[in-house]
């Protein structure tokens, strides 16, 4: 199932399809092959959402539904994003749309809206992301148990991705004296449920996101010769043994060390204690596709 739209333009206002394609190819997507299909794919978000041509058709009722506007003609194009889906696909997706509407001036045709499902309109990105989201954790909680959904919290859903959304841009700011880590999704193997992850290696000048689990990475000599190695700490540990060394930024929650102040963490880096390494800690991927914000729905709660 998905939350589907279908682009219009004003009645005399013509487009070219290619500029449409032009627009989705400089914005992000790929063609789909041979098929009039865009896919988007955000490598560092991992949110994906697709656009397509559909052909023209001379099925009565498609007629009746998609062609009987005086003021609108139908560019073919639609939009199509997937229910069970963490909330933040619709933040980037709706995002995108209303930028794609606004700038190559286009209206949309929502069969899902509660308020007018029968005239193109133009709505915002937070309308939109309203009724998708709405629907999509109403779906996924109805069909938890049998699809074997995996719940992660709303607020720390979005935290992880807007912090990936942000990343590249954050880096850019800071420059290469920093650098500006990915924030990982992993399952823990002891619960099996969803935390987020970043690193740290040799005690660079770095900035530091609102993960759960930080990765240590260091060198450390051993009688005769250097040897790598690798481990967890907690947020709260990391906060604790670091936290004087750090200063907050300006961005939600993250933290930096400055470079003059990687030196003197050198020794407190070589020496913290790990809680844990990689191997035994870490259970299973993530399928992004059973990942949802939705808990179980009550009823299924009260037959348990």
């Amino acid at each position: 199932m998905s939350y589907d739209l279908y682009f219009y333009t004003r009645n005399g206002r013509e487009i070219d399809p290619k500029d449409i394609e032009e627009y989705l190819l400089k914005n992000g997507c790929t063609r789909d092959g041979e098929f009039p299909q865009w896919i988007f794919e955000n490598e560092a978000t991992n949110v994906y959402f697709m656009f397509e041509r559909q052909p023209e058709s001379d099925d009565p009722e498609d007629i009746e539904i998609f062609e009987s506007f005086a003021e609108f003609d139908n560019t073919q194009f639609t939009f199509s994003l997937n229910f069970l889906r963490p909330n933040f696909f619709g933040l980037e997706a709706f995002a995108y749309v209303e930028r794609l509407m606004d700038e190559l001036d286009l209206y949309a045709l929502n069969p899902q809206s509660h308020s007018d499902p029968d005239t193109p309109s133009r709505e915002t990105s937070e309308k939109y992301y309203s009724e998708w989201s709405k629907a999509n954790l109403d779906f996924s909680s109805e069909h938890f148990d049998s699809l074997d959904l995996l719940y992660f919290p709303l607020d720390i859903s979005n935290a992880y991705w807007n912090y990936n959304f942000n990343a590249a841009r954050l880096q850019e700011s800071l420059g290469d004296e920093y650098y500006v880590p990915t924030m990982f999704l992993v399952r823990r193997a002891s619960t099996g449920l969803p935390i987020t992850m970043s690193t740290w290696t040799q005690h660079i000048p770095n900035l530091f996101p609102p993960a759960d689990y930080f990765l240590i990475n260091r060198k450390r000599r051993k009688l005769f010769r250097t040897i790598d190695e690798s481990g967890l700490i907690s947020r709260e540990t990391f906060m604790r043994v670091f936290g004087s060394y750090l200063e907050p930024f300006d961005f939600k929650d993250c933290f930096i060390i400055h470079p003059e102040k990687t030196e003197l963490v050198a020794d407190v880096f070589n020496t913290v204690e790990f809680e844990a390494v990689l191997e035994g800690f870490l259970g299973d991927g993530i399928d992004l596709s059973t990942l949802t914000n939705a808990e179980r729905s009550p009823i299924q709660k009260s037959i348990d």
